[in-house]
């Protein structure tokens, strides 16, 4: 494969565009040799925005290429001519720089082959150029095609009625197809107000928002970021969710890391009620993934209960964990399963004869009755799960209240926040 083509290649592959991809490098190849100075003139531009090291880190023989991000491309470039390439190469202006970000560095490398930047465009890019601008018609390519499909087809037909009696089943080798998609990642560190964000994602799209969500909360010289493209990867299921979260998430020493639908949170470098209001955060966007690292109070409560410990004990540390539904439901999500599991081991621990009573509680948004079914729902699904975790039946009951018994100010999100809630006594 030669030279040019590896290009192509490697820029279709991380960038998403596939066959486009050709007609982005011949744009960006003729914006670079155009502008005044040429390629040498792009090198000032990127110097004079303080990236000079970035830049010469592309040139081929550096050891190292350095990553750029959106910002640096807008800075270094400017608007105009981002909105310049983005129209002749037929892509959206907000996507435009992050397509920049990931492509340019490999068309610098492959221009100055040799380590020598060149005056003027090398001829091996002549085609590029030529390229860019065709429009093939897909009908007229075609067209001479088509009477022979057209026989083919009937042919087929025939075949295929006086035979297919005969064929035997075949087998749907269903299994390879879902092996071909990959899982995104995403890696967060949040140290002193820099942020960086490492990962791969399927969409040079949803690297895009991504980088845009997170330099719209943390400002552009504090957002440090290697975010791959891989085409292969899966849709994240936690792209918009993580958005949300970017403005809350400023506490220096938190990480956490997102492989597929698995969590791993740190909050070991937080404050103690910093560390509560982050998992639960996290509970709330991100419940329906598998949690790992949430810090409950409550759950360490249980964790720490001595040895022969009072109902009292028990429901203290019980009333202090904190229990998520899917919205307007009754499902349990996924987060507090860990939760789940120190519950029912403390239950089991409990004084011989002891039942708790599992409470459901809403605040007094909608309907009443319907808040009631939603207790009493909710209710019974924390006791179904405590006794899928072998505590007895017998231990437990079932109760809703609807929101007949607030602990928190509803006409405030906190109180009625405070108000939806599992609570438990000792009987």
């Amino acid at each position: 494969m030669s030279s040019i083509e590896t290009l192509v290649t490697e820029v279709a592959r991380a960038t998403g565009l596939g066959p486009n991809a050709r007609k982005f490098i011949g744009v960006v190849i003729e914006y670079i040799f155009k502008q005044p100075g040429g390629l040498a003139g792009l090198a000032d531009r990127f110097s004079a925005a303080g990236l000079g090291d970035i830049f010469t880190s592309w040139l081929s023989g550096q050891p190292n290429m350095r990553s750029v991000d959106a910002g640096q491309i807008r800075s270094a470039l400017g608007g105009q001519s981002i909105e310049d390439i983005a129209s002749k190469a037929g892509v959206s202006p907000s996507v435009a720089p992050t397509l920049l970000a990931t492509a340019l560095p490999p068309i610098i490398r492959a221009v100055t082959s040799g380590g020598v930047m060149p005056t003027a465009l090398p001829a091996a890019f002549t085609g590029l150029l030529s390229e860019k601008g065709k429009k093939t018609s897909p009908y007229r390519s075609w067209r001479w095609l088509l009477p022979l499909l057209a026989l083919l087809a009937l042919a087929w037909c025939g075949w295929h009625s006086r035979n297919v009696a005969k064929a035997p089943p075949v087998a749907t080798p269903s299994a390879n197809v879902a092996a071909v998609s990959k899982e995104p990642t995403l890696s967060f560190k949040n140290t002193d107000g820099k942020v960086t964000l490492n990962g791969t994602l399927g969409t040079v799209a949803d690297k895009a928002k991504l980088l845009g969500d997170a330099v719209a909360a943390y400002g552009q010289d504090h957002v440090s970021a290697d975010i791959k493209v891989d085409t292969g990867v899966k849709q994240p299921s936690w792209l918009k969710s993580v958005s949300v979260l970017f403005p809350a998430l400023r506490q220096s020493g938190l990480q956490f890391a997102l492989n597929g639908d698995s969590l791993k949170l740190d909050t070991s470098k937080l404050p103690e009620p910093e560390r509560v209001a982050v998992s639960q955060l996290f509970q709330k966007e991100l419940g329906n993934l598998e949690v790992e690292g949430l810090f409950d109070k409550g759950a360490a409560a249980l964790g720490a209960l001595p040895p022969g410990f009072s109902s009292e004990d028990l429901t203290q540390a019980l009333n202090q964990t904190t229990i998520t539904f899917e919205t307007g439901s009754a499902v349990i999500t996924r987060s507090s399963e860990s939760i789940l599991d120190g519950a029912a081991k403390a239950i089991q621990a409990a004084p011989a004869g002891l039942r708790v009573e599992v409470e459901g509680h809403t605040d007094n948004q909608g309907n009443a009755e319907t808040n009631q079914k939603l207790s009493e729902e909710r209710a019974r699904s924390v006791v179904a799960a405590l006794e899928a975790r072998n505590v007895p039946a017998d231990r437990l009951l079932a109760r809703g209240f609807g929101a007949n018994r607030p602990v928190g100010d509803n006409s405030t999100e906190e109180g009625r926040a405070a108000n939806r809630r599992i609570a438990y006594r000792a009987l």
